[in-house]
């Protein structure tokens, strides 16, 4: 399968919980525990993707636009359909990555638009989740590839 298309757009972490997130040029990210300066570093979830393409899918169905900050992910990529990277590794930038499950939509998305939640929840839209098997650096423009 051709990831080459998948290309990073946007970066963010948040260094605390319920905080703003910050975007950012790079993620340096830790194997066995995530992203440096995250919150979430050390828990399940090293990083969380959301695919442009699917993005723009759910406000579609929602009726209106609205930021991919709103989703709270780290990485928002170009292209669509990521609910298929589940069960594999890739990598992206300088890290593998071993994509572990979809993200289900919180309650939390209808606080950045009404009915949000709902609209994410078909075809993976809320975006897919790994565990870093290897250190090293995501830049915005890296593309994903898979491992052989």
């Amino acid at each position: 399968m051709d990831t080459t298309n998948h290309r990073v757009l946007k970066l963010w972490i948040r260094p605390i919980e319920g905080a703003a997130l910050e975007e950012r040029d790079s993620l340096e990210v830790v194997e066995g525990e995530g992203i440096v300066g995250d919150h979430t570093q050390g828990r399940l979830r090293h990083v969380t993707l959301v695919f442009e393409d699917d993005w723009a899918e759910a406000t579609r169905d929602l009726g209106h636009d609205v930021d991919p900050v709103a989703r709270r992910a780290n990485v928002l990529l170009r292209g669509g359909n990521g609910g298929r990277l589940v069960g594999t590794t890739i990598e992206l930038g300088g890290v593998e990555l071993e994509i572990k499950g979809t993200v289900p939509p919180c309650p939390v998305m209808d606080t950045a638009a009404p009915g949000l939640q709902e609209a994410l929840k078909p075809g993976a839209r809320a975006g897919i989740w790994g565990r870093a098997k290897t250190t090293g650096t995501i830049r915005v423009g890296d593309a994903i590839t898979r491992d052989a």
